[in-house]
Formats: C-alpha cells, sequence, structure tokens
C-alpha cells in the first residue's frame, strides 16, 4: 500500500520503530477506517488496527490491510496500545503529538516499561495528504460540485424577509437531497452589517433589500469537503457594493494566477495582500488553506507558511474585504494545482444580484 510504505520511509529517516497514530483523518487516510474511536500501530512489517467490540466488524471490513487487534472496553484501550508495543519490540515509538491529550500521553507511558521511548511527531501523514491522489481529487470535484448545484438553488430563494439562519438551513438541506452527507461546517450567513464578521454565524437577522450577504458555505461527502464564499447583494447593487466586490475579486483573480507549481505559499498570499493595498479594511486572516479530510489543512496560503506548491494540491483562496458597520466581502474557490495552472473545482454562479 502506497501510504504505508511513505510513511514507513518517513518513520525510518527519523530513526522511529514505530507511530502510534490517533488523528481519526489520519487513520481514515492510512487504514479506511470511518468510525470514532480506534488507534493504528504501525512498524516495520506491522499494520494493526485496535478498537473495541462497536468497531470489529466494521474494521475488518474498512480496513483488511491492518490486523485487527480486538480490545476489552474502550477504556482498555490504552493499555492494549502499550501491550502491542512491547510485544513488537518497539524502542522509540513516535506519537502523533497535535493530537494525542496530555492525559492520552500519562495513560500510554504508564503502561509501558521505562525501555520503549515515547517521541513527539508532527505532521507525518499530514506531509502525505498535502498532495491529493487522482481519486482525491474526483471526491473533491464531487462534493464541491454538490456544494454549487445547492447554493445555486437556495440562492434563488433568497429574498427579503428571510432570516440568516433560514439561508443556512436551506443550504444544508439541499447538500444531503444531492447526495452529500451533510455540512463540512456550520454554514456562515452573515447580512448588511454583520458581513464585516468573517466567521459570523448564521442568526435571527432578518434579510432586507439593499442588503449585501455573505455565504460561507461546504457540503462533505465520503470524507471529504468542500469549502467556498460567495457575497450577493439583495436587489440591486450599489456603486460602493460593486466596486468592493469587483476589488476582491480581481485581488482573487491576480493571487489565483501564482496557484502553480514551484511558486510559494508566502508569495500568493501576498499578491492579494498588494491588489488591495489601497483597500483600509482588507482581509487580516490567511489567503486560503488546503483542503481535504479535513476542511482546513495543510498547505496554508499565509505570510507565515513558505511551502511549494505541487501538482496534485487542493488549496482555497478567498480575500475579503470587512468594513465595521458597514458589511463586508469574501470570495472563496477551491483551487487545483496542476502542471498546466490553476484549475478551480468550484462551481457556483457568480451572479451577484438576487431576489
Amino acid at each position: 500500500m502506497r501510504r504505508l510504505a511513505a510513511l514507513r520511509q518517513r518513520l525510518l529517516d527519523l530513526e522511529l520503530d514505530g507511530l502510534v497514530v490517533t488523528s481519526p483523518e489520519n487513520i481514515r487516510y492510512l487504514s479506511g477506517f470511518t468510525g470514532s474511536l480506534g488507534y493504528l500501530v504501525i512498524a516495520g512489517d506491522a499494520a494493526e488496527i485496535l478498537g473495541d467490540s462497536r468497531y470489529w466488524l466494521q474494521m475488518e471490513a474498512e480496513a483488511p490491510a491492518f490486523r485487527l487487534m480486538p480490545s476489552g472496553p474502550s477504556h482498555g484501550l490504552w493499555a492494549l496500545v502499550a501491550e502491542r508495543i512491547k510485544a513488537l519490540g518497539l524502542r522509540r515509538v513516535g506519537f502523533e503529538s497535535q493530537h494525542l491529550t496530555f492525559d492520552q500521553h500519562q495513560r500510554l507511558s504508564s503502561a509501558l516499561p521505562p525501555e520503549p521511548t515515547l517521541v513527539a511527531t508532527a505532521s507525518l501523514v499530514e506531509e502525505l495528504r498535502i498532495v491529493k491522489e487522482p481519486e482525491e481529487v474526483e471526491l473533491l470535484r464531487a462534493v464541491a460540485s454538490i456544494a454549487g448545484r445547492a447554493f445555486d438553488r437556495v440562492r434563488a430563494a433568497i429574498r427579503p424577509g428571510l432570516r440568516e439562519r433560514d439561508v443556512a438551513f436551506l443550504l444544508e438541506q439541499t447538500f444531503r437531497e444531492l447526495g452529500a452527507d451533510g455540512p463540512a461546517f456550520e454554514t456562515i450567513v452573515a447580512a448588511g452589517e454583520r458581513g464585516a464578521l468573517p466567521h459570523g454565524r448564521a442568526s435571527d437577522r432578518v434579510i432586507q433589500r439593499g442588503d449585501m450577504v455573505v455565504v460561507d458555505f461546504g457540503a462533505t461527502a465520503a470524507g471529504y469537503h468542500s469549502d467556498t464564499t460567495r457575497t450577493i447583494v439583495v436587489g440591486e447593487p450599489t456603486p460602493e457594493q460593486a466596486r468592493v466586490i469587483e476589488a476582491v475579486r480581481q485581488a482573487q483573480l491576480a493571487s489565483m494566477a501564482l496557484m502553480k507549481p514551484g511558486e510559494t505559499a508566502d508569495a500568493v498570499d501576498r499578491r492579494a495582500r498588494e491588489a488591495l493595498a489601497g483597500e483600509e479594511h482588507a482581509y487580516g486572516h490567511g489567503l486560503g488553506h488546503g483542503i481535504g479530510l479535513q476542511v482546513h489543512e495543510r498547505p496554508y496560503l499565509s505570510p507565515t507558511d513558505h511551502t511549494a506548491l505541487r501538482t496534485g494540491m487542493v488549496i482555497t483562496n478567498e480575500p475579503g474585504i470587512y468594513v465595521p458597520d458597514w458589511g463586508g466581502v469574501r470570495l472563496e474557490e477551491m483551487v487545483l494545482i496542476t502542471d498546466t495552472g490553476p484549475e478551480v473545482l468550484t462551481s457556483a454562479s457568480w451572479e451577484i444580484g438576487v431576489g
């Protein structure tokens, strides 16, 4: 299995005998198991999945390449992890420091004799997940299509008198009708002055004619997520609304043109900020993020991420302008990095006016 082989090479490079995997997304990526509780122990030729009786049949079905090591009750899982570390003769064992809690680390270390050393690791599996395999790209393309079609259906129903939460509910309902498992995150609908809140939760605020509305939405299916943002105006946009939306769009296009192999994440972020240099209330958040089994994953389009972009990465691009007491604009696309340049995976309508 390619993913396990790549991980084992990383363990060799770090002089680790094995790795305990606890992140649900990383467990799914490596084994296929989609349940909510289970752990992997990977070492040399060993690939084991540990779980309690609620998941034994599911583990056998979803993770056939892994040897099932059944535990008793779930509270005995850490003792079983320790037992497998000892049985496999592992001396330097990595653990996922970004996912293992202090309490879990204490329970595992207390069940081990002094000889095995637990070594903190960070992002070993996440580094493998940065570049998507062709089948992952197709899953992302499919879930982005579901979300886009749902938005196009719901945007036609947006009118004065609806609440923000009504729009969010309609979107999430339509995701499921079109085949998604549900929303990828809590849908953001922020109308009028509330658009200045980059992560404004959908509220009871009633949408009025003339409102500019930021809608940030995503669906999830087969474990993969989408993320799209559109800004619309209920009625005819004012000249200032149209100007700000166009300024954000041009910053997005300018930075998206850099999203190709060899460019760095921070350079793409910088290009968007340069394009909005004259805007007093330009965005303060990162320009974008990787997306896949998690909504936010590496790499990040930000001033501090110098990752070189590679073919197969899928990254969002979402500049914005947020003006207190006036409103906000954000536009977001999911972008696939290809040998020939950026390919936009999101398909939601760009039409501004509704209602």
